[in-house]
């Protein structure tokens, strides 16, 4: 049963660590919405089509946030123990800091499984309804997005163009419509000094009401008339006024594609991503042993493929293999190079051409299967990244609470100050050292075991080396130092 102490000491952990957790999702999805706001501007959506994207975007950014807002809650917590001299109280009524440290390691401990259920089990939902949902809003036409002296398509094939759009009654003036839908090229071009545009309650047809305008189209000719390439038939109409309906195709939002990102990587649970793995191993060595089979068949030995449009004597040429010539030859020792210059010039020549093509044929092919073959073991590599990053994730959580705590206890200061500026600078380092060896990983340079746990493998000595020497009160910095660097950034700016 804890003390009081330790829940004293679990109280002042819980509230920073969830207001800064709410900050880094908070600053995370900003960048997010500053990726995607072309995406989202213009497109006649639904405010609750939007909380609905940004709910399911900021559940997919906690893999981030968490990890860091635990590092800066921890770096608070324990300077501000330190700069209300409770951290010294407590050591002076002969309690390590160990033993202070031990409340919040259970309780990281926890978060660290809850974090692993979630990457495991929620994060994959999340990941599909986001990915799904986005995929819908960039797939949705806008309503009646024109601008001003710029081509917009409502539908695919249909380019219209205005001079000048007036928000209030939206009147357009100066329109030009370009009209490909029968694919035939700009066959069927419409202009109008004026007009106005609007769209059918149910949002299936757009209506143009155009005036003082002309219409410019293409005749086609019969067949059996002969006409100049340089002339071509067209009809050219004037109007006063002229009403045109297009009908909006897949105007409305489809939530019906969510099968397309099922199969994804990020979409899997361990479980589902180690049966993908083992799935994707079987394949790949079937066609591994597929391309073997076509490289020693056809490629080195017979390339009776090849020489079909070749003449009878140069297919018998090409036909006729070493084998052959010893089973018809038993007893006669076969020199390829005596073979070769008891030919004349005119078979040696079709000889190196054979050969010549023979080995294009077979480095073309070589080059090609080890493209595909490359693409199969980079496509496991991402399976097996995303296999590793569910559990580093709850591990960051707990290394980043070890190396908080003995940092919290050496400065000695709370706040939203300096613990934020050191914080922020070791996930940095941290964050850059996963992502440069993620990606030696995608690349085949290293093993998943290895390349994803560096950045790892890189905080516990420094963890154990701050619990150590911060235990043995061998670690501190004078509170002077503070005020030395103040005073050193005050006399930067005054000269």
């Amino acid at each position: 049963m804890f003390k009081q102490i330790h829940k004293y000491i679990v109280k002042s952990f819980i509230g920073p660590w969830m207001v800064t957790f709410l900050i880094c999702v908070f600053l995370l999805l900003m960048q997010f919405l500053w990726k995607y706001i072309d995406d989202l501007v213009g497109k006649g959506l639904e405010w609750t089509v939007i909380l609905e994207l940004l709910f399911y975007a900021s559940l997919t950014l906690v893999p981030l946030a968490l990890p860091l807002s635990i590092l800066l809650a921890t770096i608070m917590t324990f300077g501000g123990f330190g700069e209300r001299n409770e951290l010294f109280a407590m050591k002076s009524g002969g309690i390590s800091l160990y033993r202070i440290m031990y409340p919040l390691l259970i309780f990281n401990i926890i978060i660290s499984f809850g974090a692993f259920y979630f990457s495991n089990n929620l994060l994959p939902y999340t990941n599909l309804k986001m990915r799904s949902l986005l995929f819908s809003i960039q797939q949705q036409r806008p309503e009646v997005n024109i601008r001003n002296g710029i081509f917009t398509e409502p539908v695919d094939n249909l380019s219209i163009k205005v001079d000048h759009k007036h928000r209030k009654n939206s009147s357009l003036e100066g329109v030009l419509i370009y009209d490909h839908r029968n694919l035939s090229g700009n066959n069927n071009v419409t202009t109008a000094k004026a007009g106005n545009i609007k769209i059918t309650e149910d949002k299936t047809v757009l209506i143009m009401e155009l005036f003082d305008g002309y219409r410019y189209e293409d005749i086609k000719l019969d067949k059996n008339k002969k006409k100049s390439n340089k002339t071509r038939t067209h009809q050219k109409s004037k109007y006063k006024k002229q009403i045109i309906y297009i009908e909006l195709d897949g105007l409305g939002l489809d939530r019906s594609n969510e099968d397309l990102f099922k199969s994804g990587f990020e979409m899997l649970n361990n479980h589902q991503l180690q049966r993908a793995v083992d799935s994707l191993k079987h394949s790949l060595h079937e066609r591994e042993n597929d391309i073997w089979f076509t490289i020693k068949k056809y490629l080195l030995f017979k390339g009776e493929a090849q020489w079909l449009n070749q003449s009878e004597e140069e297919k018998q040429i090409a036909q006729t293999s070493v084998a052959e010539l010893v089973i018809a030859n038993p007893n006669f020792e076969i020199n390829i190079d005596t073979i070769f210059e008891n030919l004349n010039v005119s078979q040696k020549n079709k000889v190196i051409d054979f050969a010549s093509n023979y080995s294009r044929a077979a480095k073309q092919y070589v080059e090609v299967s080890e493209l595909e073959v490359l693409g199969y073991k980079r496509w496991i590599a991402r399976h097996d990244i995303e296999w590793h990053r569910k559990y580093m994730l709850s591990i960051a959580c707990l290394l980043f609470f070890l190396v908080g705590a003995p940092l919290g206890a050496i400065i000695r200061k709370g706040g939203f100050g300096l613990p934020v500026i050191i914080s922020v600078f070791i996930f940095l380092i941290y964050y850059v050292i996963s992502i440069t060896f993620e990606k030696t990983v995608r690349e085949l340079v290293l093993l998943p075991e290895i390349g994803m746990w560096i950045s790892s493998f890189i905080l516990v000595p420094i963890g154990v080396f701050l619990i150590y020497r911060t235990a043995n009160d061998s670690m501190r910095i004078n509170p002077h130092f503070y005020l030395k660097l103040t005073n050193l950034f005050r006399k930067k700016q005054k000269q």
